[in-house]
């Protein structure tokens, strides 16, 4: 299935992903897929046919049989028909598995494409208020429930149901009362099934969600072990993955224990049938109603009726686990995707940054930013300090458009970031992040890293501006060294550079700096401090500072409070004014002397 397809098929807007049934939903989103699909049910219905076909050669021997007019040819005509059939149940199913293969692979691919280029544009709040191990079961395990089941159990429903109906239309011309007989107890095991079905559905949606939750308990389990096992928490937090462990095994214990009543009563229903058949075929064949002909047909016919039926039956589990799992799924495609323009904007060539009153909440909380206005010229450098929780990193992130503001404007160029294009406002802006994380790949990969068409001299060439080309050539792989998942194989220092090379390579016009050296030792810290100097040459560049050098040397401060932009200006005219940042300036210098101090009967920290 094409993306365009898919991407119309999506179009409806909130509430568009999910739309009836399971089958239903995912026949609308196979696109143009529908018609190898539609291929694969018709080779299963086939399949089904010619495993009904017997039945009739089989009637047809009886009632010759019973004449006395059987011979020779007409043996030896069944016995190839019966091949006939053999060949032709081997090559339908052959062609239907070849068919639903192709086409649930497609789409399924398609559909785990489609569904990370909309995380991608979902709002980071989406991200926040959501366990990763939620999302991350949704795109694989859930998926691959749907995928699993349009391609076996939904084919099997269909041969399974395809063959008892054409067993009883045979039936049915043989003798209608003994037909009607064999009908009944199926007819009576539809309420079971319902009431079945009805406790599978919810227990499967509880299933699939507690499924999730140890998904996010073991992730978070295994990512946070150094930090586990350095405060010896393992019992603890291995304590809190038991728990989710137990309640999703406690939830499979239940649907064990609720359904197997159930089904057992729906199995034992059906099957019913079968002395059902016996007894009226007894009683009619004894009344002289029927001949022991017809008889013997409805006794070695009956099972054909009943047994596709159970096995459809136990099909119906995947199709509830489906059911639930496309569930999850449209919780995540049916969210409503950052508003974005449908045509580029015309820029100008200034990059100044200018905030016009404008406020953001996070969910339930106070403002973190609030009504805050200023411009940072382009080419120049702010640095924003003030107290932990004051709203530092919201303002960088509404500069790099991750979050919108919910009053006021915030413009490149004199261009809302509204009115850009995620491209657009790609290529404008980059951000180094304190905390830095590396795709698993080779250290090129990392800083091509958003690079379409990487060149290895531009790559190596950034590389050594950020001061991180000598490392990467004593590595013994060099650009091709793995870095691990996280980039878990270097140090802090190392990783930072490769960050700072990437931005490097990327060459946006403005910069939004997280500080990245403010947790290193001196001899990264000035490497790094060279690889950002080469970083924001002739950028405009806004700062979250902490260390007192890089404050001293911005054009202008922002002094944050609550939110609020409380002092403006220069390191010595903020300094003189004593306020806010005066308090700060003297609590940093104070700490910058802070020394550890050990006696005896005496330890802690002295100035």
């Amino acid at each position: 299935m094409s993306e365009a397809a898919l991407d119309l098929e999506f179009a409806t807007g909130h509430g568009g992903f999910r739309r009836g049934g399971v089958v239903r939903t995912i026949w609308r989103l196979a696109g143009d897929q529908r018609r190898i699909l539609a291929r694969s049910i018709g080779y299963k219905a086939l399949q089904a046919v010619f495993q009904a076909l017997p039945v009739g050669i089989l009637v047809a021997l009886i009632e010759q049989l019973r004449l006395g007019s059987l011979t020779a040819g007409t043996l030896a005509w069944a016995t190839a028909g019966l091949a006939v059939c053999v060949v032709g149940q081997w090559s339908a199913g052959f062609a239907a598995n070849r068919s639903a293969w192709i086409a649930t692979f497609e789409l399924f691919g398609v559909l785990r494409v489609r569904g990370l280029d909309h995380l991608r544009r979902l709002p980071l709040s989406f991200h926040e208020d959501r366990h990763v191990g939620d999302t991350v079961t949704a795109m694989t395990q859930d998926m691959a429930s749907v995928e699993q089941f349009a391609h076996e159990p939904m084919q099997q429903l269909i041969g399974a149901l395809c063959a008892p109906a054409v067993v009883f239309v045979v039936l049915l011309f043989q003798d209608l009362p003994m037909a009607v007989a064999t009908i009944v107890s199926v007819l009576l095991s539809g309420p079971i099934f319902v009431w079945a079905n009805h406790v599978f559905r919810g227990l499967a949606e509880r299933r699939q969600d507690l499924q999730a939750e140890a998904s996010s308990r073991m992730i978070e389990y295994v990512q946070g072990l150094p930090v586990i096992r350095a405060f010896r928490l393992t019992g603890e937090r291995l304590g809190q993955l038991r728990d989710a462990l137990d309640d999703y095994r406690a939830v499979n214990t239940e649907l064990a224990v609720r359904l197997a009543p159930l089904g057992l009563s729906f199995m034992a229903t059906v099957l019913l049938g079968i002395p059902t058949v016996l007894f009226f075929g007894s009683l009619w064949l004894a009344g002289g109603t029927i001949d022991a002909g017809t008889f013997l047909v409805f006794a070695v016919l009956a099972l054909r009726v009943f047994q596709p039926l159970v096995a459809a039956a136990e099909s119906f589990e995947s199709l509830r686990i489906a059911d639930a799992s496309l569930d999850r799924i449209a919780r995540i495609f049916e969210e409503p995707l950052q508003p974005e323009p449908e045509r580029e904007a015309v820029l100008g060539a200034s990059h100044d940054v200018e905030f016009e009153r404008v406020s953001f909440a996070y969910a339930g909380d106070a403002p973190a930013v609030a009504e805050l206005s200023f411009r940072a010229p382009a080419g120049s450098m702010t640095a924003v300090v003030g107290p932990s929780g004051s709203g530092k990193s919201t303002l960088l992130q509404l500069v790099a458009g991750f979050r919108e503001p919910q009053q006021g404007s915030v413009r490149i160029g004199g261009v809302d970031l509204r009115d850009l294009t995620r491209e657009q406002l790609f290529e404008l802006v980059t951000f180094v992040f304190q905390d830095v994380y590396l795709f698993p790949g080779t250290i090129f990969d990392n800083i091509a890293f958003g690079c379409p068409d990487p060149d290895p001299d531009q790559v190596m060439a950034a590389a050594r501006a950020a001061r991180a080309h000598d490392f990467v050539s004593a590595l013994p792989d060099g650009y091709e060294t793995r870095v691990g998942e996280g980039g878990a194989t270097l140090s802090g220092g190392e990783r930072q550079r490769i960050s700072i090379a990437r931005a490097i390579l990327k060459d946006a016009p403005i910069v939004l700096l997280d500080e990245a050296t403010a947790s290193l030792d001196p001899t990264n810290e000035r490497l790094l401090q060279q690889g950002l100097a080469e970083l924001v040459r002739d950028k405009t560049l806004i700062v979250v500072a902490h260390r007192l050098s890089t404050i001293r040397a911005a054009d202008q401060i922002l002094v944050l409070d609550h939110g609020r932009c409380v002092e403006r200006g220069s390191h010595e005219a903020l300094r003189a004014r004593q306020g806010l940042y005066e308090r700060l300036w003297s609590e940093r210098e104070r700490a910058t002397r802070w020394r550890i101090r050990r006696s005896v009967g005496d330890q802690g920290l002295a100035t």
